[in-house]
């Protein structure tokens, strides 16, 4: 297991470890077509991806790019068609459920719909439980103090315990679902576009209740989301991707001070900027279509709307560079 160089606040070199690992990881879905001429959609492809213990990795890029999809893999809620995923350096591809349930418990997500993710037929009360009940808390005491805990610890009152999904809002649904998650004291949580669907001040609370419960617990995240902004906000490193490949991987503060990959460049010269004055009359937006993930661009998928690229582009994937400490899978990476 490999580990990773970092300058804590305090100036002292620490050790990351690898959490969790994706090597030349493939994720396939059918499409139709003939027998002879099978059809699939490429919704991951060849991804290496690291994800260090107590950080925060944000999964970026345009909606139908990959991303939930790479984060249901990662945890095998989707068995990927190709590629190792090691957990703590353990091949977890193909290990047996029996084995796997273990691990399971340690790996939890957050949906993105707070409305569709709770069963509406559930009490507060029975959805946080749950997962302690599949676990082995029978003792129903012990179990009601552990989910009237959890409420605590998430910003939902005592007197709600009772009561059903249709009787919250929106916020308190999610607060819901982070209670779930980390009911079972997990060590990874897939957060996917946990607050996409909630109005802006909702929105800062749940971010900072995040923030708040990893420091606390010291969880890892995978955070999931296309908003830029909540990226800056919440994230240690980003890795942006483009039509399931992976773009660019990147501290957060270097990448959008000075972006490498074409595509990364456009995606931030898109965030909106609410004072008049920083906004760039002439800035460039990407033009053309997203090319189809059933019939891909041959070399780098970016080339058909890259208006840097090459040849080259168009004939041979890109490799991985190393430029300034960041991963670039570019030909022709930006100055």
């Amino acid at each position: 297991m490999s580990d990773r160089e970092r300058t804590a606040d305090n100036g002292i070199q620490e050790k990351n470890r690898i959490l969790l690992e994706a090597r030349h990881l493939v994720k396939e879905f059918p499409a139709g077509g003939t027998r002879k001429n099978p059809q699939v959609v490429h919704a991951v492809t060849d991804v290496n991806l690291e994800i260090f213990e107590g950080e925060t990795l944000a999964l970026v890029g345009e909606s139908g790019c990959g991303k939930s999809t790479l984060g249901r893999v990662l945890i095998r809620l989707l068995e990927p068609t190709a590629g190792e995923m090691l957990y703590q350096g353990k091949e977890i591809v193909g290990m047996k459920e029996k084995e796997f349930a273990a691990l399971r418990r340690e790996m939890q997500i957050i949906f993105q719909d707070p409305y569709a993710s709770l069963n509406p037929r559930m009490s507060v009360r029975e959805i946080i439980g749950e997962p302690l009940l599949t676990y082995g808390m029978k003792d129903k005491k012990e179990r009601e103090m552990r989910v009237r805990e959890l409420m605590q610890e998430v910003g939902i009152a005592q007197e709600f315990y009772n009561r059903y999904p249709h009787q919250f809002s929106g916020g308190q649904r999610q607060r819901i679902g982070i209670a779930r998650a980390i009911a079972l004291n997990p060590r990874l949580i897939i957060c996917d576009e946990p607050v996409s669907a909630l109005d802006v001040s909702i929105q800062s609370q749940v971010l900072n209740l995040l923030k708040d419960l990893q420091e606390r617990y010291g969880l890892t995240y995978l955070f999931i989301s296309h908003d830029l902004s909540v990226v800056k906000f919440i994230a240690d490193r980003v890795c942006v991707m483009f039509l399931g490949s992976v773009c660019e991987i990147g501290d957060t503060d270097k990448l959008y001070e000075k972006p490498l990959h074409p595509y990364t460049h456009f995606l931030l010269s898109a965030i909106p900027k609410a004072d008049p004055r920083l906004r760039n009359p002439d800035k460039e937006l990407l033009s053309g279509e997203i090319p189809s993930p059933v019939n891909p661009p041959s070399g780098c998928r970016f080339h058909t709307r890259c208006p840097y690229a090459k040849d080259i582009c168009s004939q041979k994937t890109p490799e991985c560079k190393k430029v300034e400490g960041r991963q670039v899978f570019c030909h022709f990476p930006l100055d």
